[in-house]
């Protein structure tokens, strides 16, 4: 206890009282995420104001042994941030904004609090943009966080978040500084490049924060492409969507693409004409390159009307980019193509809404009923998507009785990433009692929207469908983003794979204080 106070003093002297957060609705707030709350709380949350306060204050929390977890937006939903040791203290990256773009060498560097979005509205004006430029969250996901659990939805032929480093600076478990990349020992070199000798940066990415603190992170800059176009097609069943998505997966042609089951379909419509009509057609107007096509993107809006995909099972939707409009055109005809194969093509309205509308709110963590949220995901090979597919219809169809008898129900978004992988992500909707994170995050007036009673037999449920899931997942050969404390990872690796990883932590973190449980080290 002692040693507890004196740690926390030197922390309050480092930020100031005002940076420490110790009040009970705080702490359980920080100790709780999309989906569950941590049995234990940390005993503080620390907020620095800048990446060198950041190295001290980890330092500080190193040197007196306190366990220490950073937290970037809080989307998390595989206990990412959750305390599971005593004295954990949470550093809340939300104040560590600083942006600073050197355009001649064409990288970035950002403190890892940083938004998608804010760097985005930073850049764009600039005519730039990182190769992964955000996922769906962007408001409120960092660049921080992403490059500790990978990210995909932005970016050029289906980037993911890594694929934007430059250079990373890392505080390891002993106190270490690690600079990855080009950058040196001095200030005569530069972030600008990531492979220099042994790729050390990426050691650090999709690390669920278990190998260091990221302070300060470089990306790659691209100039912002002016040629957009977009379209969108209806598919009788999933093996037709999934075809027509592996196929133009192979051309390399599509700067973004998803799928959507019929249950998420219909919730993407939803939230799209939720959005107040008149900043939607705002957005569409802004974006398009000048007035007139800005008066007919928002006319073929206008006309899709509310039912232009009711009449599809699943629908597609792919959007492409170049130097002008004439090559994402000439891009996009090679992947209507293929689309015109395995499905009819219909209004484009949501790749054109999200192409003017990139970031969302946090709006999904509460589904359109008030329902609780909870995605879980797969990143497979082709060929084992239509098995891994069939798997999970059968699954379904086994709990279909209980599912409904306790309200929970499951929809579906896809994703092909570059051009040999497939993001298949089922997400759990059920009727439960909110979260102090729902009523804290929740961006929309919370007396519109419905309430549930404790549900802990549905919520039990969940749980076994989302473990039986994760073994599917196994069986098909699947990986994982986000692995946090939830995925199965250390356990699926090969001995000799895990008997590096374990090597490579005890150097970096010899009394295992960084994000403690994440990647499942613990569990060896």
């Amino acid at each position: 206890m002692e040693n507890l106070e004196s740690g926390l003093k030197e922390l309050i002297d480092l930020v100031g009282i005002t940076n420490v957060l110790q009040d009970k609705q705080s702490l359980e707030f920080y100790s709780t995420d999309v989906f569950e709350t941590a049995k234990k709380k940390a005993v503080a949350v620390i907020r620095p104001s800048n990446a060198d306060e950041l190295i001290q204050v980890a330092q500080t929390c190193l040197k007196n042994e306190f366990p220490i977890v950073v937290r970037g937006g809080g989307a998390s939903y595989t206990g990412g941030y959750l305390p599971i040791k005593d004295n954990t203290i949470i550093i809340d990256s939300s104040k560590l904004k600083k942006i600073e773009v050197n355009e001649e060498d064409m990288f970035v560097t950002v403190e890892p609090g940083v938004t998608w979005e804010e760097l985005y509205e930073t850049l764009k004006p600039m005519g730039l943009r990182t190769p992964f430029w955000g996922p769906f969250s962007g408001r409120v996901a960092t660049v921080g966080g992403s490059m500790s659990f990978h990210a995909l939805s932005h970016g050029t032929n289906n980037a993911v978040s890594a694929d934007s480093l430059s250079s990373l600076q890392v505080v390891t478990g002993n106190g270490d500084i690690i600079e990855t990349g080009s950058q040196g020992k001095d200030q005569q070199t530069s972030r600008f490049f990531r492979y220099y000798g042994p790729d050390i940066g990426g050691l650090f990415l999709g690390d669920s924060g278990a190998l260091g603190v990221k302070t300060r992170i470089s990306l790659k800059l691209k100039k912002y492409p002016d040629g957009f176009a977009a379209c969108s097609f209806g598919f009788p069943d999933f093996e037709n969507l999934f075809l027509a998505m592996r196929d133009i997966a192979k051309l390399g042609v599509v700067s973004d693409n998803h799928g959507l089951d019929p249950r998420k379909q219909k919730t993407a419509i939803m939230e799209m004409e939720n959005t107040s009509p008149l900043a939607a057609a705002k957005s569409v107007y802004l974006s398009s390159r000048n007035p007139i096509d800005g008066l007919f993107q928002l006319m073929k809006m206008g006309v899709a009307g509310r039912g232009f995909l009711k009449k599809a099972a699943f629908s597609g939707h792919f959007t492409t980019e170049g130097v002008n409009t004439k090559e994402a055109k000439l891009k996009l005809s090679e992947a209507r193509s293929i689309a015109q194969k395995y499905g009819k093509e219909v209004a484009n309205s949501i790749p054109l809404y999200l192409h003017a509308s990139p970031f969302m709110d946090l709006t999904p963590i509460l589904g359109p009923n008030g329902e609780l949220w909870k995605p879980t995901h797969s990143v497979l090979p082709f060929s084992r998507v239509l098995k891994h597919d069939q798997d999970f219809e059968s699954l379904m169809q086994e709990y279909k009785t209980r599912m409904d008898e306790h309200g929970i129900a499951m929809n579906r978004m896809f994703s092909f990433i570059e051009s040999n992988a497939f993001l298949y992500e089922p997400t759990f909707l059920w009727k439960d009692q909110q979260s102090i994170y729902h009523k804290k995050v929740y961006p929309l007036d919370l007396d519109q929207v419905p309430v549930y009673e404790s549900n802990p037999i549905g919520l039990e449920l969940v749980y076994e469908i989302k473990d039986r899931i994760e073994n599917m997942a196994v069986e098909n050969g699947a990986i994982h983003f986000q692995i946090g404390k939830d995925y199965p990872f250390m356990k699926t690796r090969a001995k000799s794979t895990r008997r590096f990883l374990t090597a490579l932590k005890h150097q970096l973190d010899p009394k295992n204080l960084i994000n403690p449980g994440s990647l499942g080290f613990d569990e060896n």
